[in-house]
C-alpha cells in the first residue's frame, strides 16, 4: 500500500470543509515550482481569452506525490482551431479529433479539447458504430479517462482542484480504480490492463477487487492491439525508471509469459541476475542516462540461451556453433510469442555472442575484442554475469583494470597472461 502523499496529509483533514462545490476545491498544496513554466504560461494565455484551461492525467496524479512531471498535459473548451489561433508556434494533429501542440523551444504541451462520451449507433445490419469524435463538457472528459487518479484536473492560475471521481481519496488510500464498468472499459481498449499496473508500479499502489477481477478473461485481447502500440505499451514497463517493481508485478499478475519467454533456469542466480540488470536499468534512467531496450531484452532471455548453450556444447563440440544454435532457437521461440524489432535483435545477437570471448587468453583477441563496436554493452553484460555468479568475477576484474590502464599497462597485463 502506498504511504500517503506528504502534500495530501493535513489537507485530508480539512477536506470537508474546503469544498466550495461538490467537486471544485481550493487546492493550496502542490508546488508550482514543480509544473513547467510553458504549461502556465499555455493556461494563462487561455484564461485571458475566456477559455477554461486545466492540467489534466498523469502530470496532476504526479504533483500530488510530489514528483516533477516528465510531461504536462493540457485540457480546455476551446476547440483546436481557437487554440491554434491563439499560439504562432503551434500545430494542430489527429485526423479524427485533432489536437494541438504547443511548441517551445525542445517543449511541446499537448492541449486538446473537452471530449464527449462514446456514443454506440445501431445500423440496420445488427452492427454497433462508436461515435466517438466530439467536443464536451469537462464532465464528460473525466468521464471517458481510465483511472479516478488520472482523472483530476488542476488550474496552477487558481490552485483549484477538480475532481469528479474521488481521485483525491483513491490516490491518499493507495487505490488504482477504472470508472465506469471495469470489463467494459477494458474491452474498449484493453492496453488499460497495462497501464493499470504500469502506475501501481510506479506509485507502490494496488488494483481494487472490483477493477481487477474481469482481467483474466480480458487479457487475451491485448494481442489484437496493433504491435507497435502494444511494443510501445510493453517497454515502458522497463525503461521508465521502476522496472524491477514492474517486473515483479508482471510476474505476479502472469503478464510477464504473455510476451516474454519465461527463463528455462529457475534458481536465484537467474533472478539475481535479472534483478541486477533491472536495478541498474532504473538507476540510468532515474540519473538521466541512456538505455537501449536491446540490452534490456538481452538479459530478459539470456536465461532462454544460457541452458541451451551449455547443452549444445557437448552435441555440437564447438562452443561458438552451440552459442549460435541457442540464440537462433530462442529468438525465433520469442518472435512466435511477441516479436521484437529487427534493429533490437541484432545487437542482442552481437551482445550474447561477444560473451565468449572475454575468456579467451589469445593477446590479439584482447585488442580486436576491446574495438568492437558493441563491446561497452557486452562489456556490462558480463559484469551482470559477474554479479550473479555466472562468471568468475576475476574476469569482470581484470577487464575492467585493463579498460582503465593505459597502453603500457594493457602490454604489460598481456604479456602477463602470454606467460601463464
Amino acid at each position: 500500500m502506498s504511504p500517503t502523499p506528504l502534500i495530501l496529509k493535513s489537507f485530508l483533514k480539512k477536506f470537508k470543509k474546503s469544498k466550495k462545490s461538490n467537486f471544485e476545491i481550493d487546492f493550496k498544496k502542490i508546488d508550482i515550482n514543480l509544473i513547467s513554466i510553458n504549461a502556465i504560461k499555455t493556461i494563462d494565455i487561455l484564461e485571458e481569452n475566456g477559455f477554461e484551461a486545466y492540467l489534466v492525467g498523469g502530470a496532476v496524479r504526479d504533483l500530488l506525490f510530489g514528483i516533477k512531471p516528465k510531461d504536462f498535459d493540457v485540457v480546455t473548451n476551446a476547440t483546436p482551431d481557437q487554440i491554434h489561433h491563439l499560439f504562432r508556434r503551434s500545430r494542430m494533429i489527429g485526423r479524427r479529433f485533432k489536437l494541438v501542440h504547443v511548441i517551445y523551444g525542445r517543449e511541446i504541451i499537448e492541449v486538446s479539447t473537452y471530449r464527449s462520451l462514446q456514443k454506440e449507433i445501431a445500423q440496420p445490419d445488427r452492427f454497433i458504430v462508436i461515435d466517438d469524435n466530439h467536443y464536451g463538457t469537462i464532465e464528460d472528459d473525466a468521464m471517458r479517462r481510465d483511472f479516478t487518479i488520472n482523472a483530476m484536473f488542476y488550474s496552477p492560475t487558481h490552485q483549484k482542484l477538480v475532481d469528479f471521481h474521488d481521485g483525491l481519496n483513491d490516490l491518499n488510500r493507495g487505490i488504482i480504480r477504472i470508472i465506469g464498468n471495469p470489463e467494459k472499459r477494458y474491452q474498449e481498449d484493453p492496453i488499460r490492463i497495462l497501464r493499470a499496473f504500469r502506475v501501481c508500479a510506479k506509485l507502490n499502489m494496488s488494483l481494487n477487487d472490483t477493477s481487477r477481477e474481469p482481467i483474466k478473461k480480458i487479457v487475451p485481447l491485448l494481442h489484437n492491439i496493433p504491435h507497435s502500440r502494444l511494443f510501445d505499451e510493453v517497454i515502458k514497463f522497463f525503461l521508465t525508471g521502476h522496472a524491477l517493481d514492474s517486473y515483479r508485478i508482471m510476474q505476479n499478475e502472469n503478464i510477464y509469459t504473455q510476451f516474454f519467454l519465461a527463463s528455462l533456469i529457475d534458481s536465484k542466480e537467474t533472478n539475481l541476475f535479472i534483478e541486477n540488470g533491472l536495478k541498474n536499468t532504473d538507476f540510468r534512467i532515474n540519473n538521466d542516462k541512456s538505455c537501449n531496450p536491446s540490452f534490456l531484452f538481452s538479459f530478459l532471455l539470456w536465461h532462454q540461451v544460457y541452458p541451451l548453450w551449455n547443452q549444445y556444447k557437448h552435441e555440437l563440440k564447438h562452443s561458438i556453433a552451440a552459442l549460435n544454435q541457442a540464440i537462433d532457437e530462442i529468438i525465433e521461440k520469442q518472435i512466435k510469442l511477441f516479436p521484437i524489432h529487427k534493429r533490437f535483435t541484432i545487437t542482442m545477437k552481437e551482445i550474447w555472442r561477444l560473451q565468449p570471448r572475454f575468456e579467451n587468453q589469445s593477446p590479439k583477441k584482447k585488442y580486436r575484442l576491446l574495438l568492437h563496436p558493441r563491446f561497452r554493452a557486452a562489456y556490462d553484460f558480463m559484469l551482470l554475469r559477474c554479479e550473479s555468479n555466472q562468471l568468475d568475477t576475476k574476469i569482470g576484474e581484470w577487464w575492467t583494470t585493463f579498460i582503465d590502464a593505459d597502453n603500457h599497462e594493457k602490454s604489460l597485463m598481456v604479456k602477463k597472461l602470454t606467460l601463464k
